[in-house]
């Protein structure tokens, strides 16, 4: 699931409430120079997060053993194939 242009503003809106609210937090610049910032990195984020998943998807597919898409199993494994591969990028600074 994809996570749309009005989805992002719209968080990146309540994330830059967040921060107004919270003790210590100065912001220095406009809001709506923030909220085009968050709402880039939540974009960001969400297209890195699909080709992981895409690449996880294959790695189980790939397997010998074949799972039913869709099955707890399935959906378990591929859980698991996605946070390695998060880890992954995470050891390797990325």
């Amino acid at each position: 699931m994809s996570l749309s242009h009005e989805r992002a503003i719209d968080l990146s809106r309540r994330i830059l409430e967040g921060l107004r609210k919270a003790p210590g937090v100065e912001l220095t610049a406009e809001a709506e120079y923030v909220t085009k910032g968050i709402s880039s990195a939540l974009q960001g984020w969400e297209k890195e997060n699909e080709a992981l998943a895409a690449e996880a998807r294959k790695r189980v597919l790939a397997r010998g053993r074949r799972i039913a898409e869709g099955s707890r199993e399935f959906d378990q494994i591929l859980s698991e194939e996605l946070r390695r591969l998060w880890d992954e990028r995470a050891t390797r600074g990325e």
